[in-house]
């Protein structure tokens, strides 16, 4: 495996080619770095300025007081040239971010050799035992060790939010837009990511190779992938993986048979792109479901059928309960609670308040968590502002119940009560899905299945 760490966490890194223009890609990059307080050393070429946004410029590679770890190339010229001296200068890994045009520069560029641009990058790299990623990368951003390469905006606060988090997602991208938007954008319930690439054109080091680094990296628990194109090194380095962390997929292009080998790999699809991250926070936050029988608490028959219309299109059952349990639930509860015991409808509830409610909940999912035949739990919370209550009290439940996966399911629920669910949920890290029923269910059937083909493996 190729140790790609100097790329995500350099400790000093030289940016050749910043410019003094605001808002333009090549100002950007050092505007980020500042602004996310990255800890390494920087050094700037350009040799039409002295300093840029405080910080020294050098006017080429031989003034620089130290060889840096990383150089990051974002001039649109002379990249070839400049990639060599880089090389000689003895800076072992450099990321070229320019847009070389790669057909364009094949035909305005061969050597008498015959040789295009890329061939030539590739032979410099040999030559002086170098790694290089791209060209025409949107960058890297490394929010865990707060490092970034992007060329556009990253957020400070969003570093900030991820910087004390122990692992999460990371993200391989084939769309330059799609990988810097999560730079400024955080999915729901501040899902916790590791690392985020675009290697753009990739030719020297590839997503496979990227792939793998996650596998390695204790930093990374489930690696998210937007593809364009499924190459064999990737449904090699997929296969490799899969077993050990979960590789969730969205593939856009037409080869339906290489999207077929890509699952037979172990790679798990997602329906749109948007389910990379949504089920990412239950294969983050989530246990090994130990069979497909869940248990359901809800508010009203609706919300329930809704959930049980999608567990059976999705092959998972009610779980049975003991008669003890069944007993306990149809005691306490109240309301239209069926005969079994689960699902628990406890609507209607004595009282419009959140005591109440917040007690049903409490014994139902504790009584249902303990019952050997409940393997996972589904919440369904319908409610308005007079039955809200204290979501902490699954604080407890969770730390009772670790190896079992309770996932929270929003309808309807009106605004500000809604928020105040999320926001504790997430802290308990336990997924909510606001008004998205069918795909909590199909996210826990993801995560029963991806385990059940582990232990056949």
């Amino acid at each position: 495996m190729i140790d790609l760490k100097p790329f995500f966490r350099p400790k000093s890194v030289v940016i050749v080619g910043v410019s003094r223009k605001e808002f333009t890609f090549n100002y950007t990059i050092l505007k980020n770095l500042l602004e996310i307080f990255y800890r390494g050393k920087i050094f700037i070429l350009n040799p039409n300025a002295d300093e840029i946004l405080g910080i020294e410029s050098y006017h080429s590679l031989k003034d620089l007081p130290a060889v840096p770890e990383l150089a990051v190339i974002v001039l649109g010229k002379n990249v070839l040239e400049i990639f060599e001296k880089c090389a000689k200068f003895g800076i072992k890994h450099i990321v070229i971010e320019s847009d070389l045009k790669v057909e364009s520069e094949y035909k305005l560029t061969k050597t008498r050799k015959n040789d295009s641009i890329l061939d030539q990058l590739n032979q410099i790299a040999t030559k002086y035992g170098i790694l290089y990623m791209g060209p025409s990368m949107i960058g890297i951003i490394n929010f865990i060790d707060n490092f970034t390469t992007s060329i556009i905006p990253v957020r400070q606060y969003i570093m900030q939010n991820n910087r004390n988090v122990q692992s999460g997602a990371s993200f391989i991208a084939q769309s330059g837009g799609l990988a810097g938007a999560m730079g400024w954008w955080t999915p729901s319930q501040n899902l916790p990511i590791s690392k985020v690439i675009h290697l753009g054109q990739g030719f020297f080091i590839k997503e496979s190779d990227v792939l793998s680094y996650f596998f390695k990296d204790d930093k990374t628990k489930v690696i998210l992938l937007f593809l364009r194109v499924i190459s064999e090194d990737l449904l090699s380095s997929v296969k490799k993986c899969s077993p050990y962390k979960p590789v969730l997929f969205f593939y856009v292009g037409k080869d339906e048979e290489k999207e077929k080998q890509l699952k037979n790999a172990g790679g798990i699809a997602v329906d749109n792109y948007i389910e990379l991250f949504e089920f990412a926070k239950i294969f983050l936050w989530c246990p090994e479901p130990k069979g497909p029988n869940l248990g359901i608490i809800g508010p009203s028959s609706g919300a329930i059928h809704i959930i049980a219309k999608e567990m059976r299109k999705q092959n998972l059952s009610l779980a049975k309960l003991d008669n003890k349990s069944r007993e306990i639930i149809l005691e306490s509860v109240g309301g239209s609670t069926c005969i079994s015991g689960n699902p628990v409808d406890y609507w209607p509830p004595e009282r419009f308040i959140g005591t109440k409610v917040c007690s049903i909940y409490n014994v139902s999912a504790k009584t249902l968590l303990h019952d050997s035949s409940v393997n996972g739990l589904i919440l369904a919370l319908e409610f308005f502002l007079e039955i809200e209550f204290n979501f902490n009290i699954f604080r407890k439940i969770k730390e009772m119940y670790p190896n079992k996966p309770i996932i929270t399911v929003l309808i309807q629920a009106e605004k500000e009560g809604a928020r105040r669910v999320i926001d504790k949920a997430s802290e308990l890290e336990i997924p909510v899905f606001k008004n998205e029923v069918e795909r909590a269910v199909r996210g826990f059937k993801l995560l029963y299945d991806y385990y059940s083909k582990i232990k056949k493996k």
